[in-house]
């Protein structure tokens, strides 16, 4: 067998989902019928609009779509921006946006379109715990990455004024994920301009994936996002937004995701996906422009998800610590003994899997923050969650 002759593929890690598979593949959960809460995956049913569009328009599977996108769905794309941001500057839907297949593939391949690997060190600056993505994608483009502890007695917040002056000035990339997978914090707007005004001073660009930023409790304000600091700073040109349809429209399948930025990135951007060549096929093009432009469907959504978490902390009522967070579908929960200890043990005993936190986290400076914490996926109908989070806090009760 031939070895692979990219280094930089060598180097990526498992993703954490291999990890979990091992972790349980000689353990048996007994009699209970096994309910999965470690995949953020949407289980409620896409809006059936998308459905109608995808079939009126699946004679259009025969034609070559572009790199660049159909102009009614790129100006979704900017009216969307401008609405849900309350944006005071238009997005420019000829030189600020593209679509993307979904933010996975999008953010992966604007790291290696944005990396410059000849520099010295060259780096990125990464949240931990954190999407997978950012650190694989860093690797593959050939930087390293640097780690910004997100810590519980920190509120689980980026401390940007820990990260020494020497990571700044090899800084390329900046990646913040608001509201936050695993933990589902959501950054305020003195943090985005923080992290604006230090790439302006060290040159390099801030990347925010906001993918669940319409899933918040919906008597709660929206999570704001880059867009609200740039336009207050002046530095839309450091900023690199991408969104997707996965969380907010149930869409997940549909892989359609788009990215804002400064019309220089975007045109050198263009460039690279034209080679590239991961395009959306027209029907989706026509159902996303739908998607985009509709808010009834995403209203409804959050407030599925209202109820999903009113049911499981009903459940979970008699554990304190445990509260929803301001966005995301997730439950960032601290275990009582080591994460995939109890990971391992909670499937054998109730049949319920979960994903340990260590292996969305990395070891930097001695420390995994994700260590301690499982991820618990929000997810499934009224009777799915209620028998997991029943089978929760049975398991919790006995730590």
């Amino acid at each position: 067998m031939n070895k692979m002759s990219n280094l930089n593929i060598q180097n990526l890690n498992p993703y954490p989902f291999t990890y979990l598979s091992n972790l349980l593949k000689d353990s048996k959960p007994g009699d209970n019928k096994i309910i999965d809460l470690s995949i953020g995956e949407p289980k409620n049913s896409p809006p059936q609009e998308v459905i109608t569009l995808l079939n009126d328009n699946s004679q259009k599977f025969s034609q070559y779509p572009t790199s660049f996108g159909i102009s009614k769905l790129r100006s979704s794309y900017s009216e969307w921006l401008s609405s849900r941001f309350n944006l005071k500057t238009p997005i420019d839907p000829e030189k600020n946006v593209l679509p993307l297949g979904g933010t996975r593939e999008g953010i992966f391949s604007f790291f290696q379109a944005n990396i410059d690997s000849s520099k010295k060190h060259p780096m990125t600056v990464i949240p931990n715990p954190f999407y997978k993505i950012y650190e694989g994608a860093s690797v593959a483009a050939g930087a390293s990455c640097f780690y910004i502890n997100q810590l519980k007695e920190n509120n689980f917040s980026p401390d940007f004024d820990s990260i020494p002056n020497h990571v700044w000035e090899n800084c390329q990339l900046l990646m913040l994920c608001s509201p936050s997978n695993p933990t589902g914090q959501c950054l305020n707007l003195g943090e985005y301009k923080k992290a604006l005004l230090l790439a302006d001073k060290f040159n390099f660009l801030v990347c925010s994936d906001e993918c669940y930023t319409d899933i918040y409790p919906s008597k709660n304000q929206a999570p704001i996002g880059l867009l609200q600091a740039s336009e207050e700073l002046g530095l839309f040109s450091r900023s690199v937004i991408f969104h997707s349809l996965s969380k907010r429209s149930s869409l997940a399948g549909l892989r359609s995701g788009f990215v804002c930025a400064h019309e220089d990135v975007i045109e050198k951007f263009l460039l690279y996906r034209t080679y590239h060549g991961v395009t959306l096929p027209l029907p989706t093009q026509e159902a996303s422009t739908w998607a985009w432009s509709n808010k009834e469907h995403v209203e409804k959504n959050r407030i599925s998800y209202d109820k999903k978490y009113d049911n499981a902390l009903t459940k979970l009522q008699n554990f304190k610590d445990i509260k929803r967070p301001d966005g995301s579908f997730y439950l960032w929960i601290e275990t009582p003994m080591d994460d995939q200890v109890f990971t391992k043990r909670l499937y054998v005993e109730k049949g319920l899997i979960t994903l340990p936190g260590s292996y969305l986290g990395t070891l930097d400076q001695g420390l995994n923050p994700g260590t301690g914490f499982i991820r618990v996926a929000i997810v499934h109908n009224k009777e799915i969650i209620s028998e997991g989070m029943e089978r929760l806090a049975e398991f919790l009760s006995t730590c």
